[in-house]
């Protein structure tokens, strides 16, 4: 028999993150296997927040050229250090200190070579940053209770490179042109149907009207 899992009626939690890789030239190229670069790839919360309230762990799967190729983090930094010449899509699963919430996953492709910024030291890195949003509808009550610990708390502004809240604002701009656009697509495609339905309507009535 199954155990019944309480979940938090008409509750939702929203827990912004950010993700993201940087990446450095090696002074040398390596004979052995061309790699031409350091990178680290990262997940972070955008709040200042003890992320294993809630995070239990976060697996990160890199191209098949490396050995062991899926990486799991159970602790901060969530975060995996490499060397390579290329670049790659790196999947990004997130897991839940509640077994009973389904993990998550997102995308990351890895940059080597731009966008560069400056350090306060005048060096240059490659470094890449997207936010994001995870939304828990009806979570567990164990769950919520987990969320609710982070409640509050304000950005760690030092925690990144760039400007975050300027890339938030800016996602959810893009977010809202994008449903903008699927709802008028949404749109041209129902009308796109009520006129192939008047044609089959037609069709219908003239094939009548010859067996008339």
């Amino acid at each position: 028999m199954s155990e019944i899992v309480e979940r938090m009626k008409k509750k939702s939690v929203v827990k912004p993150i950010v993700y993201g890789n940087t990446a450095v030239p090696l002074v040398h190229k390596r004979d052995n296997d061309q790699h031409t670069h350091q990178w680290t790839v990262f997940l972070k919360p955008y709040l200042a927040e003890d992320p294993t309230k809630w995070i239990r762990k976060v697996q990160f799967r890199l191209h098949e050229s490396y050995a062991n190729q899926t990486r799991i983090i159970e602790t901060p930094p969530y975060e995996v250090t490499e060397t390579g010449w290329g670049e790659f899509e790196i999947q990004i699963r997130i897991y839940f200190v509640d077994n009973n919430e389904k993990p998550i996953s997102t995308f990351h492709y890895l940059r080597l070579f731009q966008p560069t910024i400056e350090l306060p030291s005048g060096n240059q890195i490659v470094c890449t940053e997207f936010y994001d949003e995870i939304i828990f509808q009806e979570p567990t009550v164990p769950m919520y209770k987990a969320l609710q610990a982070g409640e509050g708390k304000r950005p760690d502004k030092q925690a990144f490179f760039n400007d975050i809240e300027q890339i938030k604002n800016r996602t959810r701009e893009l977010g809202e042109v994008a449903q903008k656009e699927i709802a008028a697509e949404i749109e041209d495609l129902r009308e796109s149907l009520k006129d192939a339905h008047k044609l089959i309507l037609k069709y219908n009535a003239e094939v009548n009207r010859e067996q008339d």
